[in-house]
């Protein structure tokens, strides 16, 4: 040591550390790093001390403090108990070590780790301590992860106020069970989406019920009174989108709203609906999970299709398909026909309206002929399910196999490929931390690069678990099956079509162009029946 210079003693104690024992405590890496600096010769010297502060990133007071003093030429050596009390992220920790400390002639060492930057040989191995530091790191992050998965999956519900439908259990307040004063709200919100209605008229109808919206159960946890006691029955939509996309009312549970992109990430960012992360049967639902996922589908048909004015009752919203192009059959009414819209009411492919017969043919059937058509194919396979159930599963799960095999190899090579490209990141990552080691890149060019990576596997890691889920879903023909069997089977002796029937069986019609077969006009409908498809 030379001079009036400094030797910075860092010491370092992340929450992560807690359980580690005494030897990680900021006391005995006090004690270590002045018996070293004792038994060294050096005198000069003076402790940096973090404590409670992550390993992942570098942005402590203390730290911070050591690195301006540093770049003011006040320090000349900087010493830790080990690599990882200066940090975990082994990019940052590197560019410390072999470029920071040595463009300002600062000398590093790791007691434990026996790193002096004084020897070449002791930093030879310095940057795979580094990376197992990260991987240290990234392990206690997955732990974490995993306890709250833990947690989650026991029922553990652990946020303070129940959510509406339900009341927390008095002998363990992180259970839920049903609340019988608000859960029939919450059913016969269900009920109205069932029924195909949207979330204005489900609002209006709930008004009209004089049925109380959450705020009014709620107002003894916040203290918050509507002046206006028309207030407690004024739904908003947003309140109803709420409550009908919250699996929470099918007995599953959101484990977060939000996440990291990475693990070490600071911000945390919104994760959309379809997105979250869900653990299953962590309580009792409120209603069935078949209930449940035929409301999502609705709501996500609502989205793209607009309700028509014509004093019709399109029962038919969003499900009518065009085979040729893909898109939808909006209903149109032939205003100069003087009869109810009923009779006057006809179904139309959306790209011949638009763009006419060069784009694409019209695909045009006629409400009344769609109504029958329909109505007698459920009748036919629901008094065949009722008849032989055991016959007509084996039919059903017949025309399943060959598109859930199909599906799964296309499920697997989708995830292939993106465990190839997280690979390749990896490689990319790594190059990225070389060149800017070697002053071939800027550390601005270097943190671009660093979060584009790092962003990109997060994504793909994303789509493979989606991916794999849906393959799992594809593993499950059997049971999808027989409770189709079942609910048809509810409609055997039906006379009418209702809403309710069509969101509950139906996935999808569509809509062939008529032939004319021996003089006479034919119009060709095939029905894709929910989880099934269709039944030829």
């Amino acid at each position: 040591m030379t001079g009036n210079k400094l030797a910075a003693l860092y010491c370092r104690l992340s929450l992560d550390d807690g359980n580690e024992g005494e030897s990680m405590s900021i006391q005995s890496q006090k004690a270590i790093l002045e018996n070293y600096a004792r038994n060294a010769g050096i005198i000069n010297y003076e402790f940096y001390v973090d404590d409670g502060y992550s390993g992942t990133n570098f942005n402590h007071p203390s730290f911070q403090k050591m690195i301006s003093d540093i770049e003011d030429g006040k320090i000349e050596c900087v010493i830790t108990k080990d690599l990882s009390r200066l940090g975990r992220n082994y990019l940052e920790s590197g560019a410390y070590i072999e470029v920071f400390f040595p463009k300002h002639k600062v000398r590093y060492i790791a007691v434990n780790d026996g790193v002096d930057s004084m020897s070449a040989a002791g930093l030879d191995i310095t940057p795979f301590k580094n990376i197992l530091n990260e991987f240290y790191s990234r392990d206690i992050s997955k732990k974490v992860k995993t306890g709250k998965h833990i947690r989650a999956a026991s029922g553990k519900y652990m946020c303070t106020h129940a959510p509406f439908g339900y009341i927390k259990d008095p002998e363990d307040r992180n259970h839920l069970l049903i609340d019988e004063q608000t859960a029939p709200i919450v059913r016969r919100i269900f009920e109205l989406a069932l029924e195909g209605m949207g979330n204005n008229r489900i609002s209006k109808i709930l008004k009209k019920e004089r049925l109380p919206r959450p705020a009014f159960f709620k107002q003894e946890y916040f203290g918050k009174y509507f002046d206006n006691i028309e207030g407690y029955y004024d739904w908003t939509q947003s309140i109803i989108t709420r409550i009908l996309r919250n699996p929470l009312y099918k007995g599953d549970m959101w484990l977060h709203v939000t996440s990291k992109s990475t693990f070490n990430s600071k911000s945390r960012g919104y994760i959309g609906t379809h997105e979250r992360e869900v653990i299953q049967n962590t309580h009792e639902g409120i209603v069935s999970r078949g209930v449940w996922d035929t409301v999502q589908e609705i709501m996500n048909r609502h989205s793209k299709v607009r309700p028509s004015n014509s004093g019709y009752e399109n029962l038919f919203w969003g499900i009518l398909k065009c085979p040729d192009c893909g898109r939808s059959l909006l209903l149109h009414t032939d205003t100069r026909k003087k009869c109810e819209a009923r009779l006057a009411s006809f179904f139309q492919c959306s790209t011949y309206r638009m763009k006419g017969r060069s784009a694409c043919d019209q695909h045009r059937i006629e409400a009344v002929d769609l109504e029958k058509a329909v109505l007698e194919d459920i009748q036919k396979n629901a008094k065949k399910a009722m008849k032989n159930p055991e016959s007509f599963i084996r039919k059903i799960l017949s025309g399943m196999a060959s598109q859930s095999t199909e599906n799964a190899d296309k499920l697997e090579k989708r995830i292939s490929k993106l465990e190839v490209e997280n690979v390749d990141t990896d490689r990319l990552y790594i190059k990225c931390y070389e060149d800017y080691s070697n002053g071939i890149i800027d550390k601005n060019r270097f943190q671009l690069l660093s979060a584009h990576y790092a962003e990109k596997q997060s994504q793909n890691r994303a789509l493979i678990e989606k991916y794999r889920a849906e393959m799992e879903r594809s593993r499950t023909c059997n049971a999808d099956a027989l409770l189709f069997t079942k609910n048809i089977s509810e409609y055997a002796e039906i006379k009418q079509l209702t809403g309710t029937m069509i969101n509950r069986l139906i996935e999808k019609i569509e809509v062939f162009e008529p032939k004319v077969i021996d003089g006479e006009k034919k119009i060709k409908i095939r029905i894709h029946y929910r989880c099934v498809g269709a039944i030829e």
